[in-house]
């Protein structure tokens, strides 16, 4: 009998350190199709998966979100100047309900773009949680550092205006 008890207890115990992960199920399903989106540039498709009242959270430290139609328009500004752009095949998705009992799902990744100017490749590591309530995403942050993407965009802006600078220099120098 006492072996039963302990068993027991510790059969009690065991589930109740159990934390709720998964790597399946309607929640990664729709995080998945989120990321199988953004890779097509299906933005119609992107947005539904979001509440109406949705808050994204990309880099935002002040709380307030911006809405997914803004995020899109982000996206589409961000992703113009590149030839292509794509996550490893190797993301780690994973959905974890905490112990208040909401649905979260976390993205692990790395994020691959090509510069259409210079042809170089940036690599991002990117962080993503997504909370679904209801088969819809209603708040999501994510993490990532564009610094280095941005720096090139930059340089590459600069060049082009230099040069555009020097050639209508040539051409007022050689009209005197």
């Amino acid at each position: 009998m006492k072996k039963l008890i302990l068993l027991l207890f510790a059969t009690a115990l065991f589930a109740a350190c159990q934390q709720n992960y998964s790597r399946t199920g309607p929640e990664v399903d729709l995080v998945k199709g989120l990321f199988d989106d953004y890779h097509e540039g299906n933005w119609d498709s992107w947005m539904s998966k979001y509440a109406d009242t949705a808050k994204i959270h990309h880099n935002l430290p002040d709380g307030k979100g911006i809405s997914p139609a803004a995020q899109k328009d982000n996206f589409i500004a961000l992703l113009e100047p590149l030839s292509s752009y794509k996550f490893d095949d190797d993301i780690w998705f994973e959905q974890v309900v905490t112990d208040e009992g909401e649905t979260w799902v976390n993205v692990w990744g790395e994020w691959h773009g090509v510069i259409a100017a210079n042809n170089k490749e940036m690599v991002i590591p990117v962080h993503l949680t997504a909370q679904v309530v209801n088969g819809m995403i209603v708040e999501e942050h994510t993490y990532y550092d564009t610094a280095g993407l941005v720096a090139e965009l930059t340089a590459i802006a600069e060049a082009s205006a230099s040069a555009t600078e020097a050639s209508e220099e040539d051409d007022n120098d050689g009209s005197e």
